[in-house]
């Protein structure tokens, strides 16, 4: 898709709803049916990700975390970054370029979050060149928009197809009557960040309900960063000057009627890079990424019978970047920007039924096709052409899924599913599950899994002829089977627990790494790695307003030699309290401590422990409408770092210190 192209996506992404909105107002009234997936929205214990239908989660084959629109205001989370490395399990890595989650001891330098599925309203987002996700400020919604969160932990392959190796993510966006009508927002924050949002939110007599809503986000960053190993007059003393920056937009648009959704998204951002990446110049504003991602998506659910009910989408995706990187050949024009650009465009069809029969028996099968119109990927500058490959990988995928129970407290959760791709061949996956709940206040969860994750065009195809990094079109699936048992307990009606016990067996891990023959970066298939580990978890919430939520992590990954494995924190503990201020909720806090123990470089270091304390203090309906909200991340300015891949000088990157966000929420 071109940038003119581009203009029309997202002038047709607002133009559509207003369309139906305007042949709705003519309809009339009626009663609204099942849109989308509304049910989610009923029930704050149950979860539809984990089976494709909703159940409580006492009762899914997973160990499944939520997270709700309140917690998001509260905890003043900006980014889905924020939100997962939030949760039990869960850990980040930011590079200044990127952010990365890491899950369960997994988060390999040089993978761009490949592992996990992440959807929207039930899709895809994963693109189909790197098979990214972007959990920072390139994730295609505005927070303000989503309704919840379903975090669904484990392998999930044989529901989902490829990417859903450690876990699925489900982002549930509002719908229309949680607006009542226009909103708008506005924040300011440390490094001169800015953002404004205007949504208008609405349902109407006849069941019609439409959402639209548009972001802006701009930050100059940190002013000044000092790396180490470029600490050298020639390169400014290691000193990168307003090299930090990032800007943003997105839209969204959605209409919801009968049994239908309509959705349009789009998202694109520019963010600079200061940590000469891939043996660029030091401290060049040039060097700088943009990357954009649309999708257009029709939903249908509808229940034929009482038994019976039919879900199908239709959806088109688009993903664009460009990478300037700017480099020093020795020649007499002196620097030159080397451009680096990927194009993804894609259709998908998927259809499923959800069959209840034999009184305690629930089926639910279907299969899902994604056809690649483009794949590229190129590279060049003023002295040549250095990549131009199209690719085209097109995949398939059928499953079936049968839950049911034997008694009134013993379940099974049974399911397969095949997936082919052009390009890696055929892989067929189960699921079992066994859930034994002796009474409404106990469940325990017995899970076997198995996963792959095909690698994606730019680990087979990218060579930019001996600039920094080759081709290897023989690599293979990465595969991980999985073993699991949680035990969950409701001590009473305020507080619940949960532990679970879980071991990854991973082959052909598919890993950046540096060939000594040449120097040149390259994926490879490095063989088998393990991780065990434990969860635990306490929650509570009362009636005077308070909240809590307190875990612990331990978790050991290593690979075939018995090897701690790089930018793995073997421990990591986690406090959430929700806690009213004022009466009537005119001022509430939110404050979270998160410790994660120390992580291993590619160098063979050792980073610091972090110890990091967020807090916010959140102001409801200060005048007619009006949220305010202030919010100090990393309260206690910790000193920290992160380990980063091969592609940088640098072993590890120094994170952010303490900074705010004051924001304002005005429903008018």
């Amino acid at each position: 898709m071109k940038w003119p192209r581009r203009f029309v996506f997202v002038l047709s992404v607002f133009c559509l709803p207003c369309a139906v909105r305007a042949a709705a107002e003519q309809n009339p009234p009626a009663e609204p049916g099942m849109a989308g997936e509304e049910l989610l929205f009923q029930d704050i214990g149950s979860v539809f990700t984990a089976s494709k239908f909703e159940q409580k989660v006492t009762r899914a084959p997973s160990r499944i975390s939520i997270v709700t629109a309140e917690e998001i205001r509260q905890y003043g989370y900006r980014t889905m970054e924020d939100i997962l490395k939030s949760l039990p399990g869960f850990y980040s890595t930011y590079d200044r370029n990127y952010a990365y989650s890491g899950v369960r001891g997994f988060s390999i330098p040089g993978d761009y979050d490949t592992k996990i599925l992440l959807m929207v309203d039930g899709h895809r987002i994963n693109e189909n060149v790197y098979n990214s996700i972007f959990t920072d400020h390139a994730f295609i919604l505005d927070l303000d928009l989503v309704e919840r969160i379903e975090v669904v932990r484990g392998p999930g392959a044989a529901l989902y197809g490829s990417n859903a190796f450690f876990g699925v993510i489900n982002v549930i966006t509002k719908s229309g009557r949680a607006l009542q009508g226009p909103e708008v927002s506005g924040s300011v924050g440390s490094s001169a960040t800015y953002q404004g949002r205007t949504s208008y939110g609405n349902r109407y007599a006849n069941g019609m309900e439409v959402l639209l809503s548009g972001t802006y986000y701009d930050s100059k960053g940190e002013e000044r960063l000092y790396f180490p190993e470029f600490d050298d007059p020639a390169t400014n003393n290691g000193i990168a000057r307003d090299m930090d920056g990032t800007s943003n937009g997105n839209l969204l648009a959605k209409a919801e009627f009968k049994d239908f959704v309509l959705t349009g998204a789009w998202v694109e951002m520019d963010k600079q890079v200061p940590t000469a990446s891939y043996q660029t110049i030091f401290n060049d504003a040039r060097n700088q990424t943009t990357d954009g991602r649309a999708y257009l998506d029709l939903s249908y659910l509808s229940s034929l019978s009482d038994t019976l009910r039919l879900s199908g989408r239709i959806a088109y995706d688009w993903y664009g970047y460009r990478g300037d990187y700017v480099y020093d050949f020795g020649e007499a024009d002196g620097p030159v920007v080397n451009r680096d650009r990927s194009d993804g465009e894609w259709w998908t069809a998927e259809a499923y039924v959800t069959w209840d029969f034999f009184d305690n028996h629930r089926l639910v099968a279907g299969g899902e096709y994604r056809d690649t119109t483009e794949q590229s990927q190129d590279n060049y500058d003023i002295y040549g052409t250095y990549l131009d490959v199209e690719s085209d990988i097109d995949t398939w995928g059928i499953f079936a899924q049968d839950s049911f129970s034997i008694s009134e407290s013993i379940a099974f959760n049974l399911g397969l599913r095949y997936d082919y791709s052009s390009q890696a061949d055929e892989t067929i996956n189960p699921r079992t599950a066994v859930i034994f709940t002796p009474s409404d206040e106990t469940s325990f969860k017995l899970m076997f899994g198995t996963a792959f994750r095909a690698p994606n065009a730019y680990e087979l195809y990218y060579d930019d002829d001996g600039l920094s990094q080759k081709s290897n079109e023989d690599l293979q699936p990465e595969t991980i089977a999985s073993y699991e048992f949680i035990a969950e307990h409701q001590f009473d009606r305020h507080i619940r627990s949960a532990a679970s016990v879980f071991y990854n067996d991973i082959d052909d891990l598919i890993v950046l790494t540096t060939d000594p023959a040449d120097q040149l970066l390259v994926f490879d298939n490095v063989g088998t790695a393990r991780a065990q580990g434990l969860e635990l978890d306490l929650n509570g919430r009362w009636e005077n307003g308070w909240s809590a939520a307190i875990s612990y992590t331990y978790q050991h990954a290593e690979n075939s030699e018995g090897d701690w494995l790089v930018n793995s924190p073997k421990h990591m503990a986690k406090l959430n309290v929700m806690f009213p201020l004022l009466a009537e909720n005119l001022l509430s806090g939110g404050l979270e401590v998160q410790y994660l123990s120390e992580r291993l470089t590619l160098g063979g270091e050792r980073t610091d422990r972090s110890l990091v304390t967020n807090l916010t203090l959140l102001s409801r309906d200060l005048f007619a409408g009006l949220t305010l909200s202030v919010s100090v991340y990393n309260l206690f300015d910790d000193t920290f770092a992160y380990p980063v891949s091969d592609a940088h000088v640098q072993d590890s990157i120094a994170q952010q210190g303490r900074t705010f966000r004051l924001k304002f929420d005005f429903l008018l």
